[in-house]
């Protein structure tokens, strides 16, 4: 018994190290270099080229590496940035989604197993008024909670080891909570890709047109609805 206590810490450590491995690495390499504007106006012609060429090689690799992102606690908005510059709204979303739910549900799995007792010590002074809630319905609940802004990503992902929470529940609440946000982000990025593809000038005019307009128009009304929510419906 001891030496799997012993195991389990072990493999605690391992995972933390290759989390803050993979976040040195991706900012000592300039991973982020393609977020920057200029970078992309810069190279366009080389990454649409490419990007034509091998589209279904590029999106096996990026829904791959989507999976072990989440899975290491990787923010998701600078790969839904990539992914609405690279594959477009349809695709972009659908490959974001679906590996943004498998990523985090593998966490779940590790972490309940792994980390169980930290999340506990942690976590549970400040989660402890949602117990209720989830035994209710822990399928509504954490739904709900994936639609409240506020709450860091990994916090949220974590949050259901505290009521050992069914996978199947855990998985879907995280595919259809996160559908509209993600494919809202995907689809602003996706608009300001056409433009740049197409040379046309960045400016604030841009925001005007319907392939931008209207994401952001949905954004602003998710954000506001989902405030509402949660004063009306969520009480710490």
């Amino acid at each position: 018994m001891e030496n799997f206590s012993k195991l389990k810490v072990l493999i605690g450590l391992i995972y933390l190290a290759i989390v803050a491995l993979v976040v040195y690495l991706f900012f000592y390499y300039g991973a982020d270099s393609f977020l920057d504007v200029n970078f992309l106006k810069n190279n366009k012609d080389q990454i649409f080229i490419y990007r034509d060429a091998n589209f279904v090689w590029l999106a096996i690799v990026y829904f791959f590496f989507a999976i072990l992102w989440f899975f290491l606690m990787g923010f998701g908005t600078p790969l839904f940035i990539l992914a609405g510059f690279a594959f477009g709204t349809f695709w972009g979303s659908l490959i974001s989604i679906v590996s943004l739910s498998i990523g985090s549900s593998l966490l779940y799995l590790f972490a309940n197993h792994y980390f169980k007792d930290l999340v506990i010590k942690y976590l549970s002074s400040r989660f402890s008024s949602l117990k209720n809630h989830f035994n209710e319905n822990e399928f509504s609940y954490f739904f709900f909670l994936r639609v409240i802004p506020g709450i860091p990503a990994p916090i949220k992902n974590l949050i259901p080891v505290l009521f050992n929470i069914k996978l199947k529940n855990y998985f879907f609440a995280i595919l259809l909570g996160e559908a509209v946000p993600v494919t809202i982000m995907v689809s602003i990025v996706s608009g300001f890709a056409g433009a740049i593809e197409n040379n046309a000038e960045l400016n604030l005019n841009l925001m005007y047109s319907p392939e931008i307009l209207l994401p952001l128009l949905a954004l602003g009304f998710m954000v506001i609805f989902t405030n509402y929510l949660k004063k009306k419906y969520y009480r710490k």
